[in-house]
């Protein structure tokens, strides 16, 4: 959908604000945030139903939501608000929407509690950061800025708890913000419990490691996997596919195909040679390969307790826990979830293996149509010389 003029005459109102008259010490409150909120208010309200006109006041509360930070900091929503009621009148908008506007923002105080589908969808935009994969950077911005500005700056153990607890009296209002952002905001929440027990590892090791976003934090991460795993089990399914046709091609000329052109041949013993080579050199090798192809690899069934500990096996395969009990299961799985660096392990581990599974299969594919294509080409080539130079005339 168009943006309307107001749309494009607020967002410049509001950019041209915020990089002019912003302190340069707000990391977190500034014009990228604002914008990261106005587009998932977009999104929310998109999965949600709401009108157009709707929409417009969605937005233009979510871009205005801030611009009070720019004359104080604490319980800036509204010093916002009235900004904001201030530039819409002066644009004309009419006063009944810009008191639904200031509602909107004012709602954006982590004290007030919203009411109606409009403040709840800019509410749960303001806070979609808890549910996003970029988190970690956002909470450094935030607590850089309360430094900055405040001069606080707690310990790490009493700074990831005061987050800890922010999140867990959390929630979102709408279905589709709960669809966008809870499960990741889980993992979030995970991740600070952790931080708070043992600390924040990655902030003291190397710049390297700080910067690193694990599978389990990205969702581009996840879904490049998924699709990848995706794309593996349709290459596998393509591959069986293949070798069925091999096999029934090659079963059938084994079968039919041969008794039938002997029978056709009976008494002329010199195109028995080519014959046996289709049986010899083409088609049982070649049904050989295509029953290798798909042939399930060598699984045990069990895996130990220490393998699980240490990485060295994906329960999320069958063939690794068909032959445990469900208690040995239920204790090997709790460990690879409870640590998200084997679970990752876990979801490399199985895109891994099933594509050194998917190269065994197209590599004895490959030999097969190969001895097939040749050996083919041969005995045709073979029938036909001892039918035009070998056989006895009037054959």
């Amino acid at each position: 959908m168009a943006k309307s003029e107001l749309i494009i005459a607020t967002e410049q109102f509001v950019t041209n604000l915020l990089t002019t008259k912003l302190d340069s010490k707000i990391s977190y409150h500034n014009l990228n945030h604002t914008l990261s909120v106005r587009n998932a208010a977009l999104q929310i309200a998109s999965l949600t139903s709401v009108s157009a006109e709707e929409q417009e006041i969605i937005e233009l509360a979510c871009l205005l939501h801030d611009v009070g930070i720019t004359e104080v900091y604490q319980n800036h929503e509204a010093a916002s608000a009235r900004i904001g009621g201030i530039f819409l009148r002066a644009k004309g908008f009419p006063e009944e929407k810009v008191t639904i506007v200031e509602a909107c923002i004012a709602v954006t105080n982590p004290s007030a509690r919203p009411e109606g589908i409009l403040q709840e969808i800019v509410r749960d935009a303001d806070y979609g950061h808890l549910g996003s994969d970029d988190y970690s950077d956002q909470l450094d911005n935030l607590r850089q800025e309360w430094k900055a500005v405040l001069g606080r700056w707690d310990e790490d153990n009493i700074w990831y708890q005061l987050n800890l607890d922010f999140i867990k009296n959390h929630e979102y209002y709408t279905p589709a913000a709960k669809m966008m952002f809870v499960a990741m905001k889980e993992l979030n929440r995970k991740k600070l419990k952790k931080w708070v027990k043992e600390g924040r590892k990655s902030a003291s090791t190397s710049a390297k490691n700080a910067s690193r976003i694990s599978i389990v934090e990205s969702r581009s991460s996840q879904m490049m996997f998924k699709t990848a795993l995706r794309n593996h089990m349709d290459l596998s399914n393509l591959a069986d596919n293949k070798a069925n046709y091999m096999i029934t091609i090659n079963s059938g000329i084994m079968g039919f195909g041969i008794p039938f052109l002997i029978k056709q041949f009976e008494g002329h013993s010199e195109i028995y040679i080519p014959t046996i080579v289709m049986i010899l050199v083409t088609c049982l090798p070649s049904l050989v390969f295509a029953i290798l192809a798909t042939v399930p690899m060598k699984m045990s069934g069990r895996t130990d307790m220490e393998r699980i500990k240490s990485g060295q096996s994906n329960l999320f395969f069958f063939g690794n826990f068909y032959s445990m009990t469900y208690d040995e299961y239920r204790l090997g799985i709790q460990e690879v979830t409870s640590n998200e660096d084997n679970l990752e392990d876990s979801i490399m581990r199985d895109l891994f293996y099933l594509g050194k599974t998917l190269g065994r299969k197209y590599r004895q594919l490959r030999i097969c149509y190969l001895i097939f294509m040749i050996g083919s080409i041969a005995s045709v080539a073979g029938i036909a010389i001892e039918y035009f130079y070998f056989a006895p005339k009037g054959y």
